[in-house]
């Protein structure tokens, strides 16, 4: 038996060697797994620690409070017990009742710390409690008996007594035993917080090997998983690229693309066709693509797509354009079917590819409905039309041009401008032409000159230019207007003044100087039935005169002619004057005139024309004023301007009426329905004359509503200033 040898089971060893080999083979979802575990038991079990040691720190605050409470309550009796004593011995001395009342309070509140001490105290600092309020408790009976004593025999027999009772002895021990009694307190506090610490460090040294252990496991968890991470992730990146590149392409291909087998099912579908259809990709895939929604609004669109898939899937690209279902409606769009081939040439798969051009198309129509319809109006228009390019050539020419020259359609384009406008290009003196300095902009509104008919005559014009600039070219556009009828016109306009001027005024003032002489000096020799003829052909000789000169005037306005002779006038000598030359008319309509002259700069005027103002506007007021009404003439300064008001009682303007004030040849009637007759230029003239000078006019009502107040701003002269050196 001594030369046996051991015998070594067979199937331990098999057993530790496969056990060996399953831990090599344990996959890296397991390793990760048991690690983590263990892991998360270790934070628990740290968890666990920290939340005993949280406990225990809640536990040492609590010590701390208490520890604060205590020797705060200590405190506050030594000083109510201050407090007592002294207001004791006020009262003794003094007698005053406040301070008995100050010591009755301070009583109180020591047997109120008191109480707060008993709550907060426990075990052996009960004693000091107990002997504490013993002591407090005799010390408030010797108090009493003082108290009573000073009440009774009065204040020496009662300090006396204090004396006698050793109170102060008895209020000095109180304050020892209570500051031992918290240097007692105190210490127990700090001898249990120091051994809440010496736990506290213990703690914190087991959690931090427990949290190095755990951190020491995940690294080696995360060193483990990060190669396996990273190997798949560097696969995973790179299908995802693959994949991205094959969706920006196919997704972004054109507009709307399709991948289509060769026989015209729907393998795939970009998102922007699929969106354009309003579905998903679902509801398109494994179908025919003729068959799909984008074509289901027309048999015939179906068989011409079929058509193209079998001629591309024959190794043909086929495009057009087409009409396409949304659910916004119809687009247009540019269709392509393209064949993809393998290397012997076989057909896999076709593309199909479209592109929304219906913005286009219609952009197309539009532009093309816009040229006809301008071409239309340009051709039917009134007014010659023509664009000149920047080399001075018509690049283009209207009917109603061509008529107005002689021209045929079409004869003039190309040639020189000033072979039918002469004048055109080359401005009026000063003026520079708008082809120079390349301005947009309005250029020589109502120029007039003459343009050359085929024949060579010439026709009055009317042009109006305008430069615009395409690209790096300028283009001229005029409208060209015949004036020959207006200009005919103004000539018996000019005919007609000239009759008036010298054809009218001259007889008629000779037959007002020969009135005159008969007012002045045949009156008396005339029968009584001819003295009325002749005073009524005398003013109606007169007003004739007035109108004949208030059209000239207007004549003259209207032509730009009427000249100013400017200077430096005194406002208030202006009116006198004015108000001189009314008084036979004031006298005669019993009105009364009334004056506020402020005192104000000179104003820069031609004195007749601004007499001629004033009279107008001041002949008006008495006119319209009633028997024994009033006119105030008023002058003032407002900002840099000479303000002068007529302010009449007449009936006043109706609102309607006051936009036909100013206008020539209108009449206006008054609130009472009477016309006091006149040419209805004056107030026409008035304003010409008043803008003429850089001035304002206008009228308003009174605020009582009876009668006008007519006015009109004239500039003052600038103030000069003189500094003194």
């Amino acid at each position: 038996m001594t030369d046996q040898k051991p015998v070594v089971s067979e199937e331990k060893t098999p057993t530790k060697r496969g056990f060996r080999l399953d831990m090599k083979n344990w996959s890296l979802t397991t390793v990760t797994t048991i690690a983590i575990c263990l892991t998360v038991v270790l934070l628990v079990h740290i968890a666990t620690i920290s939340l005993g040691q949280c406990f225990r720190r809640l536990e040492d605050t609590g010590l701390s409070q208490q520890r604060l409470s205590i020797l705060t309550v200590l405190d506050q009796i030594k000083y109510y017990l201050i407090k007592m004593e002294g207001a004791e011995m006020a009262y003794v001395y003094s007698g005053q009742q406040r301070y008995l009342d100050q010591y009755l309070n301070d009583k109180k509140m020591i047997e109120r710390q008191v109480m707060e001490l008993d709550m907060r105290l426990h075990g052996k600092h009960r004693m000091f409690s107990d002997e504490i309020k013993d002591y407090i408790r005799v010390r408030r009976e010797c108090a009493e008996e003082v108290i009573a004593l000073r009440q009774r025999v009065g204040m020496e027999a009662a300090s006396a007594h204090a004396d006698k009772l050793g109170e102060a002895v008895v209020t000095k021990h109180i304050e020892v035993m209570v500051d031992e009694l918290g240097n007692h307190a105190d210490t127990e506090f700090q001898h249990r917080g120091r051994e809440l610490d010496r736990g506290s460090m213990q703690t914190v040294a087991g959690i931090t090997l427990l949290m190095a252990l755990a951190l020491v496991i995940l690294v080696v968890v995360i060193a483990v998983v990060n190669k396996y991470v990273n190997e798949r992730q560097r696969a995973e990146l790179s299908l995802r690229n693959a994949e991205r590149r094959f969706r920006a392409v196919f997704n972004q291909t054109f507009q709307f693309s399709g991948l289509l087998s060769p026989d015209g099912i729907v393998l795939e579908a970009n998102q922007s066709a699929v969106d354009f259809a309003g579905g998903d990709v679902q509801a398109v895939k494994s179908k025919p693509f003729w068959d799909t929604s984008w074509w289901s609004y027309s048999t015939d669109v179906q068989n011409q797509l079929k058509a193209a898939i079998e001629r591309a899937a024959g190794g043909e690209m086929i495009r057009f354009e087409s009409a396409v279902e949304g659910p916004d409606g119809r687009s247009t769009v540019d269709f392509s079917v393209k064949p993809v081939k393998e290397d012997d040439g076989k057909v896999v798969f076709l593309i199909a590819e479209a592109r929304d051009i219906t913005e286009r198309v219609r952009a197309e129509e539009l532009l093309a409905e816009r040229e006809a319809r301008m071409r239309a109006i340009v051709d039917t228009a009134p007014d010659g039309i023509i664009t000149v390019n920047s080399d001075g050539t018509l690049e283009s020419t209207n009917g109603a041009l061509e008529r107005l020259l002689g021209y045929k359609t079409g004869e003039i384009l190309g040639q020189d401008v000033n072979t039918v406008l002469p004048q055109l290009l080359s401005g009026d003196g000063d003026s520079i032409s708008p082809l120079r300095t390349g301005e947009r902009r309005i250029f020589g509104v109502g120029r007039e000159f003459h343009g050359i008919k085929k024949d060579g005559e010439k026709v009055p014009v009317e042009v109006s230019l305008s430069v615009i600039k395409l690209g790096n070219q300028q283009i001229l556009t005029g409208i060209v207007r015949d004036i020959t009828e207006r200009k005919e016109a103004e000539q018996r306009v000019k005919d007609f003044y000239s009759t008036v001027s010298h054809e009218l005024r001259t007889p008629l003032t000779a037959i007002r100087t020969a009135l005159g002489i008969m007012e002045h000096s045949f009156m008396g020799e005339l029968v009584d039935q001819a003295k009325p003829v002749v005073l009524v052909a005398s003013k109606e000789t007169d007003r004739l005169i007035r109108l004949i000169n208030d059209i000239l005037d207007i004549r003259k306005i209207e032509a730009g002619k009427l000249d100013l002779k400017l200077k430096k006038l005194e406002p208030k000598a202006i009116v006198t004057l004015a108000l001189d030359g009314l008084k036979t008319l004031t006298d005669e309509a019993g009105v009364n005139i009334e004056q506020d002259l402020s005192e104000t700069r000179r104003v820069l005027a031609d004195e007749d024309r601004l007499q001629q103002v004033l009279t107008n506007l001041l002949s008006n007021a008495v006119k319209w004023s009633p028997k024994d009404g009033t006119v105030k003439i008023s002058t003032r300064e407002i900002d840099q301007r000479c303000r002068f008001e007529v302010t009449d009682d007449g009936p006043g303007i109706p609102e309607d009426e006051v936009d036909k004030l100013f206008g020539r040849f209108q009449q206006v009637t008054s609130r009472d329905d009477r016309s006091r007759g006149g040419t209805g230029l004056g107030l026409a003239i008035a304003k010409a004359i008043v803008e003429q000078h850089g001035g304002d006019i206008g009228v308003d009502m009174r605020p009582d509503q009876k009668g006008s107040i007519f006015w009109f701003e004239l500039p003052l002269e600038l103030k000069i200033v003189v500094e003194s050196e």
